[in-house]
């Protein structure tokens, strides 16, 4: 994508997206994917990630990005209860134990990431991602603190 399209997608304006895709230049997770030029003679870049599934360790979570990090995670958790049909147990938890268990999700899929590294080179990297997802889940469920949230 541009920075056109990706500030118009993500409603930034185009300075912020593109100090922000900048950073990610620098940090070796995006590149250059090719390069057009417009009719009035404007280069567009077209940037793409480096890596086809990237794995976020929660200890190196900035501070101003954590709780974005951990809603997120909870929509995911939220997303797999209704799928194994556990939503009912979930709408008893408070609000902290959600935001603990995303956090010990985080850390599940940081082991199984690295775990699986070596797979993430080759292969679909959706079917990767569920594979990882499935597994730390799989662990979570085995954990004594979130056992009894998992069972029915």
């Amino acid at each position: 994508m541009t920075e056109t399209q990706l500030s118009e997608q993500l409603g930034l304006t185009k300075a912020a997206v593109g100090y922000h895709l900048h950073l990610l230049m620098d940090a070796g997770l995006i590149n250059i994917d090719k390069v057009e030029a417009e009719e009035h003679g404007i280069l567009q870049k077209f940037y793409t990630p480096i890596a086809s599934l990237l794995i976020i360790d929660p200890v190196h979570i900035p501070e101003a990005a954590q709780r974005y990090f951990i809603r997120t995670q909870i929509e995911h958790l939220m997303g797999m209860f209704s799928v194994f049909q556990l939503y009912h147990h979930v709408s008893e938890v408070s609000s902290r134990t959600l935001e603990k268990l995303a956090i010990a999700m985080l850390e599940q899929l940081k082991i199984v990431g690295q775990k699986h590294m070596k797979d993430m080179t080759r292969g679909d990297a959706e079917s990767l991602r569920v594979k990882i997802y499935a597994e730390a889940l799989a662990n979570l469920t085995k954990q004594k603190e979130w056992r009894s949230l998992f069972q029915e």
